[in-house]
């Protein structure tokens, strides 16, 4: 993540600006408020993008199911990439709605702003895409209804979601074809020295509204675990290269 700056502007990113019609809100949009504690920060006194994720995924959660009427688990959240980093005292705004349901999955496209309350400024941190499954019911698996876009923007998401979908099953492919492959890369730092293993208690407060493990949780404990990882490799690449 680059640095916050000193002269972030106002941001709007296209995907969600709100289209002029009077009286229309999309019936799956959720928003979301945080203010970020020192609770929330990691070492270099910045939200943790652990803890943002979390916030995500429980922001897309509630507007999958609103959508779908029941219940729902993450399946796969798309590349995010952080634009800024999130100080102590600013305020995290997280817009998420459902852009196209299929059988029993959709997409919910995600946006995350930060805002400065003294200045009035508020900048994109960052934007996502996440795919979420209704559960079974009783009855069975759930059909979901269509999304019936509303403003030539949904329109244009409904229809770039398809697309979406689509990549992410290739991609899906293209990765189980790399891992079965047995290429091997010379003067390449072994990854022994960047192994670290982590064991979770599940705990009540690692739970969401289901009473469950949720997505966002389990993406913070990958990313504290990431870290910690990049750190450990840093010194042996260093002494690679040097």
């Amino acid at each position: 993540m680059t640095s916050e700056g000193k002269h972030a502007d106002t941001v709007l990113d296209p995907l969600f600006i709100e289209e002029s019609e009077e009286g229309y809100r999309n019936p799956t949009e959720v928003k979301m408020s945080q203010i970020v504690l020192p609770c929330h920060a990691n070492h270099c006194g910045e939200l943790s993008v652990g803890q943002l994720l979390k916030w995500m995924d429980s922001t897309a959660c509630l507007s999958a199911e609103r959508h779908a009427g029941c219940s729902c688990i993450t399946a796969s959240v798309d590349d995010i990439h952080f634009e800024h980093t999130i100080g102590v005292g600013k305020v995290v705004n997280i817009i998420a709605k459902v852009n196209r349901a299929f059988t029993s999955s959709m997409e919910v496209g995600i946006l995350v702003t930060c805002e400065d309350l003294y200045t009035d400024r508020q900048w994109k941190v960052c934007h996502a895409f996440a795919t979420f499954v209704a559960r079974r019911t009783e009855a069975g698996k759930v059909q979901l209804k269509q999304v019936i876009p509303h403003t030539q923007m949904e329109q244009m998401e409904y229809s770039l979601a398809a697309e979406r979908r689509r990549m992410r099953l290739i991609h899906a492919e293209i990765i189980t074809d790399l891992l079965s492959s047995s290429t091997e890369y010379q003067d390449a730092v072994p990854a022994e020295r960047t192994r670290v293993e982590s064991v979770e208690l599940v705990l009540p407060p690692h739970a969401n509204h289901q009473v469950s493990t949720f997505g966002g949780q389990i993406m913070a404990w990958m990313e504290n675990v990431a870290t910690i990882a990049a750190r450990c490799g840093l010194p042996a690449l260093l002494k690679f290269t040097n």
